[in-house]
């Protein structure tokens, strides 16, 4: 019993994983499982270690000391960064990495504002939870396939694919696998207590409404995760002391605001507005999968000794209907928006399964009595 238990608590944990790193190429950031690529954080993190990704949403104030995941601006080029926090100002968080000798807004990256922070590294007792080799194993793994496909590519003519869309169907693929393992092992349990309670069914039955439940579970999860973990509201400041040359009070200073997107569907990202000084032109933005878009604040300059605060909202919407119904709906209210989509997919995950499976429990005769489901798939491949 002790030993069955522990098999199931393995088997959920598997999958939770694999649906955590399903969430994380969906949405470009660390969800859950995390790792670095280099010295900079050494000893706390080695090159190729993991760590537990707590998304920014749900890990409560950052504070001196804590490990975060940021979207930095300058170092290496720009993209994520894991790197304590050393000190924290008005204008936002002072980062450093645990190997490197200087913080990293000595050089041209500019001081970490809480929209820029994914998520914070797991701590228990002042030390980083780490996972050794996690992210070692998770390249070695992907260098393998893009090397395969690669190959293939060349041989057809036809090509590549990019390294994340590449990483996103491996995922995907393994979770499958990791479904099919683990619905084979309760198949199986199932036909034992059959036997035990010698049952006189020999039939097997598949129930679409567990199905359904599944597929919206798998789609929903990470699909709200896309729209809601990099929404949120920043600040623009412009200071009367610090204008533009040329610039004089009273006139218009502009500002470039870019959203980018890091995930694998283009998005609709709509940024708003509601300060009297500020306003935005093209805040309506069709943001490519690995792209990025940009927008215009225009901010009224203030005299010599005052500043100009305007605080630009930003929400995200899948784009599958026309722009249009979805700047409508979210006229009304964002969670309106967000509702309709989720309404769209759970409706198209049971029209589906609804139209192969039906929605009650239906019989399915098995082809070999007694076969087990890796058994049957390997028969299938010879």
């Amino acid at each position: 019993m002790l030993r069955r238990a522990a098999a199931d608590v393995f088997a959920v944990v598997a999958v939770l994983v694999v649906i955590a790193l399903v969430i994380g190429q969906l949405t470009g950031q660390p969800v859950l499982l995390g790792f670095v690529t280099s010295e900079s954080m050494s000893p706390t993190l080695e090159a190729g270690d993991g760590f537990i990704a707590v998304p920014a949403a749900a890990a409560g104030d950052i504070e001196s000391g804590d490990v975060i995941v940021f979207d930095a601006v300058e170092l290496q080029g720009g993209g994520l960064t894991t790197h304590r926090v050393v000190d924290i100002t008005d204008n936002g968080y002072i980062t450093q990495g645990d190997n490197n000798p200087f913080r990293d807004q000595e050089g041209d990256e500019p001081v970490v504002t809480d929209d820029r922070v994914v998520a914070t590294a797991l701590q228990v007792n002042g030390q980083v939870v780490r996972i050794p080799g996690f992210g070692t194993g998770i390249e070695s793994v992907r260098g393998v396939a893009e090397n395969a496909q690669t190959a293939v590519a060349g041989a057809f003519g036809v090509e590549t694919v990019d390294s994340r869309t590449l990483s996103g169907l491996f995922v995907a693929v393994g979770l499958v696998l990791l479904l099919v393992v683990f619905a084979d092992d309760l198949r199986g349990r199932h036909e034992r207590d059959r036997s035990r309670s010698r049952s006189r069914f020999d039939d097997e039955s598949i129930d679409g409404r567990w199905i359904a439940l599944i597929l919206a579970f798998l789609i929903l999860i990470p699909a709200n995760a896309a729209l809601f973990a990099p929404t949120g509201a920043q600040q623009v400041v412009v200071d009367g002391n610090d204008l533009p040359a040329g610039t004089a009070p009273g006139e218009t200073v502009e500002t470039d605001l870019t959203a980018e997107n890091n995930g694998l569907i283009t998005m609709l990202v709509l940024l708003e507005t509601t300060s009297p000084d500020g306003e935005l032109r093209g805040g309506e933005l069709a943001v490519p999968s690995d792209g990025s878009a940009t927008a215009t604040l225009a901010v009224t300059a203030p005299p010599p000794g005052e500043q100009a605060v305007v605080t630009v909202s930003e929400h995200r919407y899948f784009l599958v209907v026309p722009p249009s119904v979805i700047v409508q709906l979210h006229s009304i209210h964002p969670l309106v928006a967000a509702g309709a989509f989720n309404a769209l997919v759970l409706g198209s995950v049971l029209t589906l399964v609804g139209a192969a499976f039906g929605f009650g429990r239906k019989r399915v005769r098995r082809r070999a009595r007694g076969m087990s489901l890796r058994a049957e798939i390997r028969r299938l491949l010879r």
